[in-house]
This record gives structure tokens, sequence and C-alpha cells, in this order.
């Protein structure tokens, strides 16, 4: 672990607070990683056991009928999820495009009300699953992004009420999967990839047009989703892309601040005024203030940590501490304010893949429908529970968490947990 020398400009505390209430955030999940974005909610005293096989605080258990990575939201007293069909190695070949799905469920006992489907698009992305981007809802209309470049906003009783195709062709690895995001009336679409094809779009939410561009000529693949914070009253979209950080204006996407860089390949973190975002895969991590404009490179990056040794799932903060799944089993904790390595321990069965959450009364929660660990939030590892639901683990979707209950979702099934 390095540390930049660098200070903070004078005793300026640059205060984020994010542009939801308190109550939306307790009662509703709309879209990934939470009303925040970064995987934090005001909940508390939720369920900290479950079993699976004896049917301990599993409230219920809804059949999918598709696959996908994508994680469940949850408005009121609907439960929304993608699917798609499992494509086979034939139809994979064959550039045969599986079915597209959206499902709502019944959130007090897990009835599926209706499912829908959505005509795929015209793009093979040569990646098995089609539902990997977490829809999104405003509580009138849920907005989803699939694998073959379609968009589709959907009412809540299931009905599309306009569906259209981003240009191809795509250069990805290993397909879509940035997840969509509101602001105000505007759906934002980030789409980096290969070969100069790259861009950022926002989108009206009523129309599905495309309201403003931002081409990103000099992006490279990345995955991960934008976050959009409340910097000083103003808003702001934050844009992890590969060898840049940007703080964007999320009207038009113009340009507040910039930070070059490694490629980002993680959703950000956020707390205390402070970005963390990492590569993955062994890659570098920093921490970042985002009051800055202009190119902040040199200016607001607080600490670089050289080598993080992670994939696929996303960083959580949580109080003064940043955790992070490190490999199979490897829980790796930071102290956010210094860059300080805090622990290193190993959680057995631990996932790489779910991004955790953290919760107001200081517990993070490491959740799958197989194996999951809530701990608590602190300088050494204090287990509080170890859970086995008996679905699979191995799943690339993440929690919500809406009025006291944990929803989850692997490739077959739809789980609810709560306090019985």
């Amino acid at each position: 672990m390095s540390l930049l020398s660098h200070a903070l400009r004078g005793n300026v505390c640059w205060v984020v607070l994010f542009a939801l209430s308190t109550t939306a955030r307790a009662e509703n999940w709309p879209g990934w990683r939470g009303p925040t974005g970064v995987g934090f909610t005001d909940a508390k005293d939720l369920p900290q056991s479950w079993d699976g096989k004896n049917q301990d605080n599993l409230l219920w258990k809804a059949p999918l009928h598709g696959v996908g990575n994508s994680s469940p939201v949850v408005w009121g007293d609907r439960v929304f999820v993608t699917t798609s069909k499992k494509q086979s190695n034939q139809e994979q070949d064959a550039k045969i495009i599986p079915e597209h799905h959206v499902l709502c469920f019944q959130a007090s006992d897990g009835k599926e009300l209706w499912r829908t489907l959505v005509p795929p698009g015209q793009e093979p992305m040569g990646y098995a699953i089609y539902a990997v981007p977490t829809p999104v809802t405003d509580g009138e209309r849920i907005y989803c992004w699939f694998g073959s470049a379609v968009l589709a906003a959907l009412d809540f009783e299931g009905k599309i009420v306009w569906r259209t195709e981003r240009p191809g062709p795509f250069k990805l690895n290993p397909g879509i999967c940035s997840s969509p995001i509101l602001y105000e009336d505007t759906v934002i679409l980030l789409v980096d990839q290969h070969g100069g094809g790259a861009y950022l779009q926002g989108i009206d939410k009523k129309t599905g047009e495309v309201k403003w561009e931002k081409k990103r000529p000099k992006a490279s693949f990345c995955n991960s989703t934008p976050v959009l914070l409340n910097v000083q009253g103003k808003s702001q979209l934050i844009v992890c892309g590969s060898n840049l950080i940007e703080g964007l204006n999320p009207a038009n996407g113009d340009t507040i601040w910039s930070c070059a860089g490694s490629a980002w390949g993680s959703s950000p973190a956020f707390g205390s005024g402070l970005l963390y975002i990492d590569r993955g895969a062994s890659g570098p991590g920093l921490a970042l203030d985002v009051g800055g404009q202009g190119d902040v490179s040199r200016s607001h990056v607080k600490w670089v940590a050289e080598k993080v040794a992670a994939e696929y799932s996303s960083p959580v903060i949580c109080g003064d501490y940043i955790y992070r799944t490190q490999k199979p089993g490897i829980l790796r904790c930071w102290k956010l304010s210094t860059g300080e390595a805090v622990f290193t321990e190993r959680l057995e069965g631990l996932s790489i893949l779910a991004s955790p959450i953290a919760t107001a009364d200081g517990r993070v929660w490491f959740l799958t429908p197989g194996r999951s660990y809530v701990i608590k939030a602190g300088p050494n590892l204090e287990v509080l529970a170890k859970n086995e639901l008996g679905g699979d683990g191995n799943t690339g979707a993440s929690p919500a968490v809406a009025n006291g209950r944990i929803y989850l979702r692997d490739g077959t099934s739809l789980y609810c947990i709560g306090k019985k």
C-alpha cells in the first residue's frame, strides 16, 4: 500500500448527500446496489439467520423459469426481475438469441403477478446469459436493458410502453453488463467497449428517444455501473470507465472532473466524501475526493492500493472501513481514511460474485442463495452469522433489501428472507 502525498485544499470538508429520502431508502430498492447505488441502506434489524433446509426465516421461494445474473429490484409490494431462456451451445454457435422476460412478483407472498416477453434485439453477444444488467424503476415503470442490446420500458401491469434497440456492432467482454440508472426524466446508459464505439447516453424515460450522447472513443470495455451522487447540492454522475474516472453533469454528460488511472472494473463504493474504486484482477485501487474540478489526478487522489486481487463483485464501505472479497473465501479490509490494510481473513465458501451491502446498524452482508455471511463492521473480523439457503451460491446477482426483507435470486428461483 502506498500513500500519495497530497493534502485536501484548505479545511474544506466536501459533504456528499444522496438525493433520496430516508423513507424511500428503507422501503424500496429501485436499482443496482439499491437507492444509493453503492450498496448502503438505512435498513436496520434485518434477519441475521436463516436456513433453507428447515425453512427458518425463508418466507417464500418462487420459480423463475429462466436464467440471469441481474439482481431483483423492489418497489412497494412488487418485486421485479429479468430472465432469459438458457442458450444452448448450438444456439450460441448459430447466433440464435434466446427469449427475454420481465417478471413481477408480489412481495408479500411471492405470487407471480405477470411475466412479459420482451422481443430480443438483433445483437448476439457471444454470452450465453442475456439477462445480466439489473433493471431500474421509478415506481411507475421498469426500465430493462438486455444482452441483445434491447432497452424497454414496462408499466407496473407488465405492458411494454416502449422498446428500442441500440445500434451495433458491439465489441464487448463478455457482453452487456452495466445496468441503467435514472436521473429525473432520463435513463442513463453506459456502453463502454473496444474499437472506439463506446458511448454514454441520456434517454427520455417517457419515449425511449435519445436526449443526449457522449462519445467515449478512448474507452475500452468496462462493466461497471455509473453512480449518481449529490455533491454540495448539485447532482453528479460518477462514471468509472477504462483508464478514466469522471464526475459528469447527468443532465447532458458534460465533464466536471476527471482522474486518469488504470482500467476500472468494479462499481464504486462511497462514504465520508471519498469514492473507492479498483480494477480487480490484481490491479490497483484508489480513494478519491469527489469535490474537484478539471483534472484531479494529482490533487484529489487520497491514497492508492497497488494490488487488489479481486474480481467480479464490487466493494462496500461501512463507517471508516472498505470491505472487498478477494478470491474465493478471502475477505480484505482497508481503512477508508488512510488506505491502511486492516485485515485479510478467510471465510470459507465466501462468493467472489455477489456484491455485498452495508446497513445502518453497522453490519456488512455477503449474501447469496448458497452460503452467506453477516459480519460486524470494524477493524477486526467478527462473524455474526453464517447461513445456508440451499440455492446456487455461484450467481452474479446481488441482494435487494426492502421493508425488513432480503430478496435473492439464482439461476432458477427468487427467494425472500424475513423474520417469521
